[in-house]
């Protein structure tokens, strides 16, 4: 492995405004990591040594390196190794024309998000520098750091399709990110209990419903997998689109088992008329929800507040569910219901879905013990939305992400921060209550695949 500090950083004679931005980012916190201002130089010059080789540049055709690259690629990128240089690959392009000028809002793409969030991925998951946590945590300046020989990665659709999760022995937790969404998150939480059953929490977008079935019969093989408990938090794509292809699409509901499938839906009118997404289209998707017994063979239960599910070693109470007289003020988000798994009495894990307001305050009004929780999957994918008072008397030591780059970086093509969710804000808390770096998994890059109780280190 070479040392950094004998690197040197290459950048297109013609760079887009997010290749310079992913180069001068780099250039900085390189400066943190190894303690010297690495030089960085154009792809006019000739090649030489150790070279770290941001965006599309020359040096492509001089290794004869072939990088498909193409609109709606944006969010994609790659990280290779060839010889002693180390290539951060965008694999967006910009459109080829663009529409006349009508809003100061609309993003501006130059087709090059993807070099920035590789090179966010190079320091904070090669170099093991957490810059999203600056504020807390010490740069090292150690003139020693090493790149890794032959380093390789892909986030792209095709890598996060074929990633199946690692096979665990006894019960495991398994958190899955979208293979097919990548500008967006998704729920989707998988648990195997030590006898082989399933529960799945919500599931995820509609297009990752044929990679969801492979990974839940990763799991269970060599058996056919039965989800034992299927469990709904609430009425957005990104968390009911999977159980919904899986009512429509018999090829692949064959493929599993579904027991019983857990839910609380509100009226009709709420989604269609009241909520602040009202849509007549969301009356056809609980339709479809409903009547999943016919489609999947699911039993379907409605859940109420103080309910227990019990599956195996593994109880699920409900804590929060929505009520119609928030209606007026409650979003869809705000429409989830709450489980808190406790295994075994050895570890709980709170489940906070899209958590609003709402949802944060009826749960900080909960008696301690009822709330406290070891480990937590994080509000809303982090969005901002559960306060930090609701988070203090949570007392998690684990957190658990499903949040996707684009929301971790906060970053819409901009700068860092410049898609403000509230991401930034959540990330405050959880280190103002003192979270350790280790304890804060996030499965934007690939399965979260741990053993239960998940292990505090």
């Amino acid at each position: 492995m070479k040392k950094l500090i004998d690197y040197t950083l290459v950048i297109s004679e013609h760079a887009t405004m997010n290749e310079r931005r992913a180069a001068s980012f780099l250039q900085q916190q390189l400066c943190l990591i190894c303690g010297r201002k690495l030089p960085m130089v154009s792809d006019s010059l000739p090649p030489s040594e150790n070279e770290l080789v941001i965006g599309k540049t020359n040096r492509e055709s001089a290794d004869a390196l072939q990088v498909r690259r193409s609109p709606d690629r944006l969010w994609e990128y790659e990280i290779r190794t060839v010889g002693s240089r180390t290539y951060l690959l965008g694999l967006g392009e910009a459109e080829s024309a663009e529409s006349a000028y009508r809003s100061a809002y609309r993003r501006i793409n130059d087709g090059a998000y993807g070099t920035v969030f590789a090179a966010y991925h190079f320091v904070e998951e090669i170099l093991q520098y957490p810059f999203v946590f600056s504020t807390y945590e010490e740069f090292p300046q150690n003139p020693d750091v090493r790149i890794p020989n032959g380093y390789s990665f892909a986030y792209t659709k095709e890598a996060l399709r074929a990633h199946l999760p690692k096979r665990l022995a006894g019960a495991a937790f398994y958190s899955v990110p979208s293979s097919e969404v990548l500008d967006w998150n998704m729920g989707c939480s998988i648990l195997k209990t030590e006898s082989g059953k399933l529960v799945v929490i919500d599931g995820g977008h509609e297009a990752d419903a044929e990679h969801i079935v492979s990974v839940l019969e990763t799991i269970a093989s060599p058996q056919k997998p039965v989800v034992a408990a299927w469990m709904l938090t609430h009425l957005h794509e990104d968390h009911y689109g999977v159980y919904k292809r899986l009512c429509e699409d018999m090829s692949l509901a064959s493929r599993i088992q579904v027991e019983h499938f857990y839910c609380h839906l509100l009226p009709r009118e709420f989604y269609t008329v009241l909520s602040k997404e009202a849509n007549p289209a969301n009356g056809q998707v609980l339709d479809v929800l409903l009547g999943s017994y016919t489609s999947v063979g699911a039993e379907l239960h409605t859940v109420q507040t103080g309910n227990i599910i019990r599956v195996d070693e593994m109880e699920f109470q409900v804590l929060h569910t929505p009520d119609m007289k928030d209606a007026a003020d409650m979003n869809m988000n705000d429409s989830s219901v709450i489980f808190r798994l406790n295994y075994r009495n050895l570890q709980s894990i709170l489940f906070l879905a899209d958590a609003e307001w709402i949802c944060s305050n009826a749960l900080t009004a909960l008696p301690a013990s009822q709330l406290a929780s070891d480990a937590v999957v994080v509000g809303h994918h982090g969005c901002g939305n559960v306060s930090l008072e609701c988070y203090r008397r949570i007392g998690a030591d684990i957190y658990l992400w499903q949040t996707g780059n684009r929301f971790w970086y906060g970053d819409n093509g901009e700068g860092l921060n410049t898609h403000n969710t509230g991401v930034i804000r959540t990330r405050s808390y959880i280190k103002e209550l003192g979270a350790r770096q280790e304890n804060i998994y996030r499965d934007a890059n690939e399965i979260l695949s741990l053993p239960l109780p998940i292990p505090r280190r």
